[in-house]
C-alpha cells in the first residue's frame, strides 16, 4: 500500500474543531499505512520461516547410528516382482532360476532400484570316464542397479564369494538389506546389507554375519565396506549338551570426523565366552555355565576407495 501525502489548505472560516478532526484523520491514515507495512514484513518473515522448515523437512536427517546391536537391525521386506520379471528378461535368464525367497530389493531413488539377486542352477561335472558327477544346485549372488520403469540394467556385479553348492559344508543365507539407506556424508547414500555364513554341523559351531556398504557412482557399483564381520561365533560341542563357544557381536555408528570425504566408522565389539554343560537327570549331571565378557572398540577410515580394516580372527577366550 502506497501512502500519499495529503495537503490541506487552511481557510480563515474553518472552525478549530474541524481542523482537529482533519489532523486526526491524517494521523490515523498514516498510522494505518505503517501498520500495513509492518504486517507485510511480519508475514514475509513467517513465509521465510515456513519455507525453511519445509526445506529442512524434505532433507533426511543425517543418522550417525547404523545399529546399536544386531537385534536393532531392521530389514526391508518389499520385493517388486513385476520389476524383477523385467530384470530377468533384460539379463536373459529364466525367471524360474531366481530364488524369490532369497532375493532382496530396495528403492535407491525415484528412478533407480537395487536387487540382490539369488539364482540356482543344477550343475554336473563330467569325469574322465565320460560319466557325470551330480554336483547339485549351484547358488549365485548378483548385485543389480536397475531402471524402475523398464528394468534395464544400470550396473551389475557378481559376488563370487557368496557362490556355493548346496552339498558344501558352508551355506550363505539371504542377503538382508537394511530398511533405510545409509548416508556416508550429508549427500552420499549407500545401501547396507548383511549375509550369514554358517556350518551345517552339530559338532562345529560356526556362523558369521558379514556387513557390506555399497554405492552407485558413474553407473558403477562401489563397495565402500565389504564383508565386515558384525557377528561371529566359534566353538565346538560333543553333540550331547556340552559346548564351548565364543561370540563376537558389534555395534556400528559414524564418528564426528571425516576422512577423504566420508565419516569415520566407529565399531563397538562385545566378546562373550560360554562354557556350558546341560543337565542330564538320568546320569545325575547338573547344568553348569561359565560366562565371561570383554569389550573393545575400533575405528575404520575411508581411504578414498573403501573403509580399511584388517580381519581379526584372534580368539579372546578360546585356546
Amino acid at each position: 500500500m502506497i501512502c500519499k501525502k495529503i495537503i490541506y489548505l487552511e481557510r480563515p472560516n474553518i472552525y478549530p474543531m474541524k481542523k482537529t478532526i482533519l489532523l486526526s484523520s491524517v494521523l490515523t491514515f498514516l498510522l494505518s499505512c505503517g501498520k500495513s507495512e509492518k504486517l507485510k514484513n511480519e508475514e514475509s518473515v513467517q513465509d521465510q520461516e515456513l519455507l525453511s522448515q519445509t526445506e529442512m523437512s524434505l532433507k533426511k536427517p543425517f543418522k550417525k547410528l547404523l545399529f546399536k546391536n544386531l537385534e536393532s537391525l531392521q530389514e526391508t521386506e518389499e520385493l517388486n516382482l513385476d520389476l524383477l520379471s523385467k530384470v530377468a528378461s533384460n539379463l536373459k535368464i529364466k525367471y524360474s532360476t531366481i530364488r524369490i525367497k532369497e532375493t532382496s530389493f530396495i528403492d535407491y531413488d525415484d528412478k533407480t532400484a537395487f536387487f540382490i539377486l539369488t539364482t540356482a542352477e543344477h550343475s554336473k561335472k563330467r569325469l574322465k570316464s565320460d560319466e557325470e558327477e551330480d554336483l547339485g544346485d549351484y547358488f549365485q549372488r548378483k548385485y543389480l542397479f536397475v531402471n524402475k520403469e523398464d528394468g534395464s540394467i544400470i550396473a551389475e556385479e557378481l559376488d563370487n564369494n557368496l557362490g556355493y553348492f548346496d552339498n558344501e559344508a558352508i551355506h550363505f543365507s539371504k542377503s538382508h538389506i537394511l530398511k533405510d539407506l545409509v548416508y556416508l556424508n550429508e549427500t552420499t547414500p549407500a545401501i547396507a546389507f548383511y549375509t550369514e555364513a554358517s556350518a551345517s554341523s552339530r559338532i562345529v559351531l560356526y556362523s558369521e554375519q558379514k556387513f557390506t556398504l555399497l554405492t552407485l557412482k558413474n553407473n558403477e557399483i562401489k563397495k565402500v565396506l565389504y564383508e565386515y564381520p558384525i557377528r561371529l561365533t566359534n566353538g565346538d560341542s560333543n553333540g550331547s549338551g556340552t559346548f564351548q563357544i565364543e561370540t563376537l557381536e558389534t555395534g556400528m555408528s559414524f564418528g564426528d570426523q571425516k576422512t577423504n570425504g566420508f565419516y569415520d566408522l566407529i565399531i563397538t565389539k562385545n566378546f562373550s565366552y560360554e562354557d556350558a554343560i546341560e543337565s542330564d537327570l538320568e546320569n545325575g549331571i547338573e547344568a553348569k555355565s561359565n560366562l565371561q565378557t570383554k569389550k573393545e572398540a575400533e575405528k575404520l577410515k575411508f581411504n578414498g576407495k573403501e573403509y580399511v580394516f584388517h580381519r581379526d580372527d584372534r580368539h579372546r577366550f578360546l585356546e
